[in-house]
């Protein structure tokens, strides 16, 4: 069912016509969902949480169709799940997502979805995705490995927090304009992938809370340094402060400083 809060409700029903921009919701799976959303064609920024969502007729998990928002740029969307068979199987076996995004989204926020490297490959190729974070989020098999058709053509900012990542690998071609990488709590991924040293545009890496890819990236620095003999990419730490060369006898028992000169 629709679970609206009472200023909500009112919003929707004193509202019903095609210049709303904003709209908060919290639902459950419901057909009358996607009719709903179609009520305000001209929404530009929308959250709402998705409850216990398995649909047993695509045995895979149901997302609202928002393709034909068109003008939607911002989307913030938290699945919540009980982790049980009590509405649907498991998100540990099952990973299952039909997603059908507004190819005109600018901003994408996904909050503790189980992901498979096809839901992944869809939010790929949204033409026009500048922002993606994605949190707490379960990587099928802990890998995401990018083929040539997985190509983020204008993704500048990525933002991954808490990921069941552990192996990264990618082309150069799939983040060719990226400009900021942000790593946060990312403690199953050992190394950040080589790769990010070959993307022209990328001016920042930020770690935070993973102190075991301090050593790549600081690597990927020295190579970019090395290459274009400038200093021109930033690894931070927390606050945004710059991370230095440490000498690696006094990174010993720092763990918990992340060694980012803080």
């Amino acid at each position: 069912m629709v679970a609206l809060s009472t200023g909500l409700f009112n919003m929707f029903c004193l509202s019903f016509n095609s210049w709303l921009r904003e709209l908060e919701s919290s639902y459950g799976m419901i057909d009358l969902t996607e009719d709903i959303f179609k009520r305000f064609p001209n929404i530009q920024s929308l959250e709402f949480s998705l409850k216990e969502s398995w649909d047993y007729s695509i045995e895979g998990y149901w997302f609202p169709k928002l393709d034909f928002l068109t003008e939607l740029d911002f989307l913030r969307v938290e699945f919540e799940s009980s982790n049980t068979n009590d509405s649907g199987p498991s998100i540990t076996t099952n990973w299952s997502w039909y997603f059908h995004f507004p190819s005109n989204l600018n901003t994408l926020s996904l909050f503790d979805f189980p992901l498979t490297f096809d839901s992944l490959s869809t939010i790929a190729r949204l033409p026009n995705l500048k922002e993606l974070y994605l949190r707490r989020t379960l990587i099928q098999e802990e890998e995401w490995n990018m083929g040539e058709e997985d190509t983020f053509e204008n993704l500048k900012y990525l933002d991954l927090k808490g990921m069941t990542l552990a192996k990264w690998e990618f082309e150069v071609e799939s983040f060719p304009v990226l400009e900021k990488l942000v790593l946060q709590g990312c403690h199953k991924l050992d190394d950040i992938p080589s790769s990010f040293g070959d993307i022209c545009s990328l001016k920042i890496i930020k770690l935070v809370e993973s102190p075991q890819l301090e050593d790549s990236a600081m690597e990927i620095k020295q190579c970019v340094e090395d290459m274009t003999g400038e200093d021109k990419l930033q690894i931070l730490g927390p606050n945004n402060i710059p991370l230095s060369k440490t000498d690696p006898e006094n990174l010993e028992g720092r763990v918990g400083e992340v060694t980012l000169v803080e």
